[in-house]
Formats: structure tokens, C-alpha cells, sequence
């Protein structure tokens, strides 16, 4: 069978999403470059392949971020859960309970979500420091989990209200309580929807800054916070900094996220083509 020839038009959107594509892959290309250079080779050239590879940047940059990294993922996988679980049983019962108020508490749900959340960072910062926790890893995972609600809400709200009706009325009438139909039938057909969910709600609270270099102590920073002090001056030798152990250090930053995309992949276009993640 021969192939179509591509019409001009075609060949301009295709040329020009390659552009983009190349563009949105530069900063990668950058990093990784820059990350097996020395200062020197560095200042010579920033975009060219290095002569000599300095894989001790590597070294310097692991351990610079192997305590804040071991932070991160207890910090972000715990909340990400903790977001996921608590937004699927809210969303069950708005979606297929019916009791007073049903209406007007969704409502509130979804204002939340026009609220900016550098409005809410000063009285977030006061209540947190305000109370006694048993650990500081608890001063970020709650306001997180607590700020991914209204939007892991909504989405599984839209996902759980297009179920079949018949089909949980069926298991109903088998006898099924709410636990059982959530269990056995709600969360497995909505496990790409819940990935999408998840990797959307994981991506910002991994790279957020502000609100951990504000709350957590130096021994419960997160990788972004260890990050800007290691561009402050952990990262140079001498009065030279060394971009090269800085750049290792975004890399080595990057590979959870990376590893953890390519496995939940498919998943998560499934969920996001199913139209149940608007995001």
C-alpha cells in the first residue's frame, strides 16, 4: 500500500511541532551536557559535548541531595497518597450518596479552588507553627494534602458520576454496601483516572519551594530547598562555583519523576484522554 504524501499544510504543523518539541527538550539537553563538565569547560562552551566527561560531579551533587531526596519521596508519596485516598471517599459520597447539604458542600468544594494559594500561605504558616506536631515531616504533608483536595475531588467527582448506574445498582441489589462497591468497583474502574490524578498532583508538590524552606528544619528539607543552597555556594570549589555538580544535582533531582512517568505512562494518558482530567 503506498503512503499518502503529506500536504504543505501538514508539513508546516509537523515542522513546526518538531521546533517546539526540540525546544521543550533543550533544558534536558543543557543539563545533561553541562553535568559531566568541569568549570573550565563550562565557561569555554555551554552547549557543546565535553572532550573529557567529569563524572565527579555526580558524586559531589549525591551527596550534596541524597537526605533531601530521601525527604522528597517520604514527603511527596505520602501526601499524593494520603490526597488520593481521602479525595476518592469524599468524591464517593458526593457523587453517588444522597444527603442533605450534597449540593452546597460540593459548591464549597469547588470555590476552593479560586482561591490562590499565596492568599493562604501567611495564616498557613501561622496555624502550622501554631501546632505541635510529632513530626516535621507533618508541617508540609498536611497543608498538601489538605491544598490537593478540591481539584482530586472534582476530577474523581466527574469520573465516579459517569459509572454505569446499573451496574452499581446491580451489585446494590447483591447485596454490595458502599465499602464493597467503592472496593470492588468504583476505584478499580477508575485506576487510570486516579494515575492521572496522582502524577498531577505529585509534579507540583515534588518541585514546591516555598512553603517547605518556610515550615520544614534543616534535617527535613525537601530537594528543592537543598537545591537553592547548593546553588548558593555548595556547589563551588573555591571561588569558582562549579555548575557542573550543580547541573548532576538537577538531574539526579529529575530521574524519580522521570522513572515514575514511564512506568505510570499509559496510565496516565488513558486517564487524561478519557475526559475525566481536564487539568
Amino acid at each position: 500500500m503506498s503512503r499518502r504524501s503529506l500536504t504543505a499544510g501538514e508539513l508546516v504543523r509537523n515542522a513546526i511541532l518538531l521546533v517546539l518539541a526540540l525546544l521543550s527538550l533543550f533544558p534536558v539537553y543543557f543539563s545533561l551536557v553541562n553535568s559531566l563538565k568541569s568549570p573550565v569547560q563550562y565557561a569555554e562552551n555551554l552547549l557543546n559535548l565535553p572532550a573529557t566527561l567529569h563524572p565527579e560531579n555526580y558524586v559531589l551533587a549525591w551527596e550534596q541531595i541524597k537526605g533531601p531526596l530521601f525527604n522528597s519521596v517520604i514527603v511527596t508519596l505520602s501526601s499524593v497518597l494520603a490526597t488520593v485516598i481521602f479525595a476518592a471517599l469524599s468524591a464517593y459520597a458526593l457523587a453517588l450518596i444522597d444527603f442533605p447539604g450534597r449540593r452546597l458542600l460540593f459548591g464549597l468544594i469547588f470555590a476552593l479552588l479560586l482561591v490562590p494559594d499565596f492568599l493562604t500561605l501567611i495564616p498557613l504558616y501561622v496555624q502550622i507553627k501554631s501546632l505541635t506536631l510529632p513530626s516535621n515531616y507533618l508541617a508540609i504533608i498536611l497543608p498538601t494534602v489538605a491544598a490537593g483536595q478540591p481539584f482530586a475531588i472534582l476530577v474523581l467527582y466527574a469520573a465516579f458520576r459517569a459509572m454505569p448506574r446499573d451496574m452499581l445498582e446491580a451489585a446494590r441489589l447483591d447485596g454490595a454496601g458502599h465499602w464493597a462497591l467503592l472496593r470492588s468497583i468504583v476505584l478499580p474502574l477508575s485506576l487510570p483516572i486516579l494515575v492521572s490524578v496522582s502524577i498531577i498532583r505529585l509534579v507540583p508538590v515534588w518541585n514546591d519551594f516555598l512553603l517547605p524552606s518556610l515550615v520544614l528544619d534543616e534535617v527535613h528539607r525537601t530537594v528543592p530547598v537543598a537545591l537553592v543552597g547548593f546553588q548558593g555556594g555548595g556547589a563551588a570549589t573555591g571561588s569558582t562555583p562549579n555548575y557542573g555538580a550543580l547541573m548532576a544535582s538537577y538531574v539526579l533531582s529529575a530521574l524519580p519523576l522521570v522513572v515514575l512517568f514511564l512506568f505510570l505512562m499509559r496510565s496516565y494518558v488513558q486517564g487524561v484522554t478519557s475526559g475525566g482530567v481536564k487539568a
